[in-house]
């Protein structure tokens, strides 16, 4: 049954007291915010002023303007200020800007959770997820759910969303597929780029392997690759399941040699991957829905395949590893390198020209 607008929207009201917190918001390619290092930091009415909240590590805060070293933040409907020696740039991802007079804040993404607070127009928090129209955001020290239908989204930095296809890109073909290194706020994992669920697995707070380059035009990670899963993978026992969907891992590439048939009936089975996800801001089921695109830059050979696990350990110095087949239809042998993109979602899984 559609819902109404009144349980998302409330009062016309507080346009006013709302509208007044927006004054001075950044527009436009300025978006920019921070994340908290510190256990817990301070959040206050102004530089040294009272004492309002606080927020813990890991917190993202949209940033909206800087004073000696403090940083103005928008937090739980309100401007307020922490200080920024405790924080790091977040350098891409997406702030959801408020389109209405005052949009609820709820608990869950749908109008039947309950409201904990609002945001007015011209406010910006950090997006932390999605669940169909819903948005959940960083409101400060708590995580909340606001519905898109009411926010922009803005890329943080400016930065821009993943380049059409160039004219007369033929459709099904890898160039088509390609949706660059970073796609709502997730990242494919690579040398640099900080990794909360590789520091919680094996303590190590950023991914230490994978290059980027350009091929043909298009940012890709490279590095080394191995194949795993499928009937004869004595690495895992028959019952392991991979982290992100659940499967047995010896059960899927089965038969190991498939024919074409089997192949388009059951492309699933047979197309998938790992790597060092991280699982922040938008949790596994992102993976479980994500496309990722593999290609070798030996001969050019590129597939779409599917995250069913985490890993390999970084004591392997690999990247990524990928099913059988896909490793027989890229031609590829193991610790040979790849080059590793997203996929635009819901791109086919299997072969790509």
């Amino acid at each position: 049954m559609r819902q109404g607008t009144g349980s998302i929207l409330r009062g016309v009201a507080l346009v006013g007291i709302l509208g007044a917190l927006a004054a001075g918001v950044v527009r436009g390619q300025d978006a920019r915010a921070v994340e908290v290092t510190a256990g817990t930091l301070n959040v206050r009415t102004g530089v040294w002023g009272t004492l309002v909240g606080e927020v813990n590590s890991g917190t993202r805060l949209a940033v909206i303007g800087e004073q000696s070293g403090w940083l103005k933040v928008w937090y739980e409907g309100r401007s307020a200020w922490i200080y920024g020696g405790y924080t790091k740039p977040v350098r891409e991802g997406t702030i959801e800007e408020v389109t209405a007079s005052a949009l609820n804040v709820r608990t869950g993404p749908g109008t039947g959770y309950r409201s904990i607070g609002l945001a007015g127009r011209g406010q910006r928090y950090v997006r932390a997820g999605t669940s169909g129209a819903w948005r959940k955001i960083w409101f400060g020290r708590i995580l909340g759910w606001v519905h898109g239908g009411y926010t922009k989204a803005l890329a943080i930095g400016g930065s821009q969303p993943p380049p059409p296809p160039p004219p007369g890109a033929p459709p099904g073909s890898w160039v088509a597929s390609h949706a660059g290194l970073d796609l709502s706020g997730s990242h494919i994992p690579r040398a640099g780029v900080s990794n909360a669920t590789l520091r919680r697995a094996l303590g190590i707070a950023v991914e230490p392997y994978g290059r980027v380059e350009s091929y043909e035009g298009r940012s890709f990670v490279r590095g080394k690759t191995s194949s795993f899963g499928g009937p004869n993978d004595f690495g895992v026992t028959s019952t392991e399941t991979g982290a992100i969907t659940g499967e047995r891992l010896r059960s899927l590439n089965s038969p190991l040699s498939p024919d074409a048939a089997t192949l388009a009936r059951r492309p699933q089975d047979f197309y998938y991957v790992a790597m060092r996800w991280d699982y922040s801001p938008n949790g596994r089921d992102f993976w479980k829905n994500a496309r990722i695109l593999v290609l070798n830059p030996k001969n050019g050979r590129a597939i779409v395949v599917r995250p069913v696990d985490w890993g390999p350990n970084t004591r392997t110095g690999r990247i990524v590893d990928l099913s059988p087949q896909a490793m027989k239809d890229l031609g590829l042998a193991t610790d040979q390198d790849a080059l590793v993109a997203f996929a635009r979602p819901g791109t086919p899984l299997g072969v790509v020209r």
